[in-house]
C-alpha cells in the first residue's frame, strides 16, 4: 500500500496493488510507485476541481433562473396615479434576496403599497418572499380589512414556515382621491411622511413581525397625506447600513437627505438617496437588501 501524495505532501488517496507476478515488491518498486503517485495525485485533483467547475456553473444557472422569476414576482414598474409620483429602487445583494414590495389597485381610487423583508439573506429567504407575494395577492381578492388581511397573513406565514422564519412588513392602503393612508406596521422599518410644512412624522402603528406567534392583534393607523408631502418606505437595508466607524445611515440621515432632493421627481428621489446611502456605507461591514419606495403627492384628482 502506498500513500497517492500531492505536491503539499497531503493524501489524496491509497495505491493497492496485489499479487506481483515474479517475486516479492522490492524497495525499486516502492520508490516507482511514488513517484507514479504524484501524477496520480495531480489527476484525482484536477477531477475534483472538474467537479467543483461543473457543479458551480449549475448553481450559478440555478440562481440566475430564480433571480429571473424572483425579478418577474415583483412590479415592473410602479403604478401611474393622477395627482402622484411613485417610484421605487430595489438592490438585491446576492442573486436572489428577501426584501418585497407590490402595488396592488383595489378599486378606482384605492392603491395598497406594501413593502415587507424577510428575516436573513439568500435563497430561503427568497423563497419565503415568494410565498408572501403569492399569499398576500390571494388575500386581497376576498378580504377587504387591513387588520384582517395582516392577521391572516401572519397565520399562514407561520403555518408554512413553522416559526422557521418571519418576516417584517408594512400594509398601506391610500385613497388616492382624497389623501388618506390608513396603514398597518409589522414589526417593520417605521416609513416615514416628510411633510410640506418641514415636518416628519414615523408611522408605528401596527404589531409583531409576520410569522413569530400565531394569533397576533395588529392596530391600524391613520394619516392624512396632502399635496407636496412625500411618504417614504424602505428595509433595513437603507436605515442600518454603516459606514467604516459602524455609524449606521438611520432615519434622520434618510429624512434629511431625501429634502435634498424633494424638488426632483420620486424617481430622481430614489436614485440620489440610494447613491449617498451606498457612499455612506461603502467599506462599512452590514451588508443587505435596499428598497426604497417613494411616493409624492401632487394633487388630488377633484383639485387638479
Amino acid at each position: 500500500c502506498i500513500p497517492i501524495r500531492n505536491r503539499s505532501k497531503e493524501t489524496a488517496g491509497i495505491l493497492q496493488l496485489f499479487n506481483k507476478f515474479s517475486g516479492p515488491f522490492t524497495k525499486e518498486d516502492e520508490e516507482f510507485l511514488n513517484t507514479l503517485s504524484l501524477h496520480m495525485a495531480l489527476a484525482l485533483e484536477n477531477a475534483r476541481l472538474h467537479r467543483e467547475i461543473v457543479e458551480k456553473k449549475r448553481l450559478e444557472r440555478e440562481l440566475q433562473l430564480a433571480r429571473a422569476i424572483q425579478r418577474n414576482l415583483l412590479p415592473e414598474a410602479p403604478p401611474v396615479v393622477k395627482g402622484y409620483d411613485i417610484a421605487v429602487s430595489n438592490e438585491p445583494c446576492f442573486e436572489v434576496g428577501g426584501d418585497y414590495y407590490d402595488f396592488l389597485t383595489l378599486g378606482p381610487n384605492t392603491l395598497l403599497l406594501v413593502i415587507a423583508d424577510v428575516e436573513g439573506k439568500g435563497v430561503s429567504s427568497a423563497m419565503v418572499m415568494s410565498n408572501l407575494q403569492a399569499t398576500l395577492r390571494a388575500l386581497v381578492m376576498h378580504l377587504h380589512s387591513l387588520e384582517v388581511i395582516t392577521l391572516s397573513l401572519n397565520e399562514m406565514i407561520l403555518a408554512d414556515t413553522r416559526s422557521g422564519k418571519f418576516l417584517s412588513c408594512f400594509l398601506g392602503l391610500i385613497d388616492t382621491a382624497r389623501g388618506g393612508l390608513h396603514y398597518i406596521n409589522a414589526g417593520h422599518v417605521p416609513p416615514l411622511v416628510l411633510r410640506k410644512n418641514g415636518q416628519t412624522e414615523s408611522l408605528e402603528a401596527g404589531g409583531m413581525p409576520i410569522g413569530l406567534f400565531p394569533s397576533v392583534e395588529y392596530e391600524r393607523g391613520s394619516v392624512k397625506l396632502d399635496p407636496g408631502d412625500i411618504l417614504l418606505c424602505c428595509t433595513d437595508g437603507i436605515g442600518e447600513a454603516a459606514n467604516v466607524e459602524a455609524d449606521e445611515f438611520g432615519a434622520e440621515r434618510l429624512a434629511s437627505t431625501s429634502r435634498k432632493y424633494q424638488h426632483l421627481s420620486a424617481a430622481e428621489m430614489c436614485e440620489n438617496v440610494v447613491r449617498e446611502v451606498d457612499e455612506f456605507s461603502r467599506g462599512g461591514p452590514h451588508i443587505d437588501d435596499k428598497v426604497l419606495m417613494v411616493v409624492k403627492v401632487l394633487e388630488f384628482p377633484d383639485n387638479g
